[in-house]
């Protein structure tokens, strides 16, 4: 009787302490994984960090303009600037130089009528004393035919040739646009130059 008592207190003890090791098992199995959370969340978090540290644009976000003209809508929702944006000088060489972006919208609110507009061949006037024409390789394509409905949005892009990027304090924007009447009727075609300026600093 001893022994059956001996060999069920010791099987008891080896189940007891099975279920402390399981017990073991989960704690570590957690405190593991809690580590492993905090160390992926400091690599976001550096990841974003120096994404930050390595961005070469400087953001102007209140930069922002809206218009229309006839059945085009526009809208210029921010401006950023850079020394050392990427670029090829004229041997096709990759170089670092200065440049403007215009990041807009343009929209055809017409249920019927086709436009011609070329946000994306326009002119960059700056506080800095440049004169410059949109980079049509670079850029986003805007321009051209915009049927009923359509919505183009996208960056255009600037580079300057006397650089000081980060010196600009405006910039003046010029397109044109125009719409020709389907049926030959040169009465009914149109023309507009856009002129838009905006402050940065």
């Amino acid at each position: 009787m001893k022994k059956v008592i001996a060999s069920f207190l010791v099987l008891l003890l080896i189940g007891f302490l099975a279920a402390c090791g399981n017990d073991v098992d989960n704690i570590q199995q957690s405190e593991d994984e809690k580590t492993k959370a905090k160390t992926e969340n400091t690599d976001d978090n550096s990841q974003e960090e120096q994404a930050k540290e390595e961005d070469i644009w400087t953001y102007y976000e209140d930069a922002t303009w809206e218009g229309t003209w006839e059945g085009l809508k526009f809208n210029i929702q921010k401006v950023v600037v850079s020394d050392e944006a990427p670029g090829l000088d004229d041997d096709g060489n990759e170089i670092t130089t200065s440049a403007v972006g215009v990041k807009m919208v343009v929209e055809n609110t017409t249920t019927d009528k086709v436009y011609n507009t070329y946000p994306d061949q326009a002119t960059l006037v700056t506080s800095t004393g440049e004169q410059v024409d949109a980079d049509m390789i670079y850029s986003d394509h805007l321009g051209g035919e915009i049927h009923e409905g359509v919505i183009k949005e996208g960056d255009i892009i600037f580079y300057l040739d006397r650089g000081e990027a980060e010196s600009i304090e405006w910039i003046k924007l010029t397109w044109s646009s125009d719409y020709s009447d389907p049926d030959g009727n040169y009465e009914n075609d149109k023309y507009e130059e856009t002129e838009v300026k905006l402050d940065l600093k």
